[in-house]
């Protein structure tokens, strides 16, 4: 048969061999476990694959050469300009204000991440995953939503291990899930905080060869994956300062950036003199300090809180619709 077929191996072993040796698309995937000078014999695995080399595998993409985008544009509806359109990530506002940022002849690879801690099994041990999605903006919407064009690159899957309670509080616990959280994402982003600063050379699939900033610029994930992220309060806007028992008043509260979340925590512990204080004044400014070095820290041009995008199903339907059923429910009798 081996023969026949003109094949290049003569059994199980050497197919798998072969399909080995085929190049990895993205990198190689690597392992590397972390533990905390708190909890030094306990190991989390973390596996992930350079993000460079994602971005890499992406932008070199023949499949995707004449479709990739370098600059950004303004679109209107009208001829008067009156009526601006937007429908693609660089017709937006936020590429005009970072290309301006940088040295001319450079273009930007705005990084579309999404992670969802996601249920494998229910009745076998309880398995779970949680993958980390990487795909650029530079690419059009509706290739990057087909599952066809591979336009979506699995770049890591964080730890699932489960911490040691023992004595430990429920919150003592949530707290180590995030610095946990905040760890393992630091370690795989680590590499864009100086190729987004200085940009780094990379090969299109037109066989140019550009320096580009790969810049995060979207973070998709649900509204509790978003407060872990952003490190805000569960129940908080993680985008404004609005206090959860303002919410419903008519007024603009200001935006959370960065470094307004950085200063809050370094008050915190600089006014406090406990654990438990330095939670609590973090919690009143609706903050969530558990995490001591957050992941989006030092990346250049990003404002994690403006990079969340919405969730329909914790913020539309159960943070709007199921409030104004149940409050349509009160104010209305049964009649009605």
């Amino acid at each position: 048969v081996k023969d026949k077929l003109g094949l290049s191996y003569s059994n199980t072993a050497g197919l798998h061999k072969v399909v080995d040796s085929i190049p990895r698309r993205a990198g190689k995937w690597k392992v590397k476990h972390l533990s905390f000078p708190d909890r030094p014999a306990e190991k989390f695995t973390l596996r992930h694959r350079d993000i460079l080399e994602s971005v890499r595998s992406l932008w070199g993409d023949p499949e995707q050469a004449e479709h990739l985008v370098y600059k950004p544009s303004t679109l209107f509806t009208d001829e008067s300009e009156s009526h601006r359109l937007y429908n693609e990530m660089w017709t937006g506002k936020w590429w005009n204000f970072i290309q301006d940022k940088l040295p001319k002849g450079r273009t930007i690879a705005p990084l579309i991440v999404s992670t969802d801690k996601t249920q494998l099994t229910q009745f076998s041990g309880s398995r779970q995953a949680y993958p980390v999605y990487l795909t650029l903006g530079n690419i059009p919407s509706h290739l990057r939503r087909k599952p066809s064009q591979l336009a979506c690159i699995l770049v890591a899957y964080l730890p699932i291990d489960k911490m040691n309670r023992g004595k430990l509080s429920k919150a003592t616990m949530g707290s180590g899930y995030q610095r946990l959280f905040h760890a393992a994402m630091t370690e795989i982003f680590s590499p864009l905080v100086s190729a987004g600063q200085d940009g780094v050379e990379m090969v299109g699939g037109d066989g140019a060869v550009r320096r580009i900033h790969p810049i995060l610029a979207s973070y998709v994930a649900d509204y509790p994956e978003q407060c872990l992220v952003t490190c805000a309060k569960n129940g908080s806007c993680q985008k404004c300062r609005c206090r959860t028992d303002e919410m419903g008043d008519n007024k603009t509260s200001s935006l959370r950036t960065p470094r307004w979340t950085l200063d809050v925590m370094a008050d915190a512990k600089t006014s406090t003199s406990s654990t438990s204080a330095y939670f609590d004044a973090c919690m009143a400014e609706n903050v969530s300090g558990h995490a001591p070095k957050l992941f989006w820290a030092n990346l250049p041009h990003t404002n994690i809180h403006l990079s969340t995008t919405p969730d329909v199903l914790h913020e539309l339907y159960q943070g709007v619709l199921k409030h104004l059923i149940s409050w349509c429910q009160t104010v209305m009798t049964e009649e009605e």
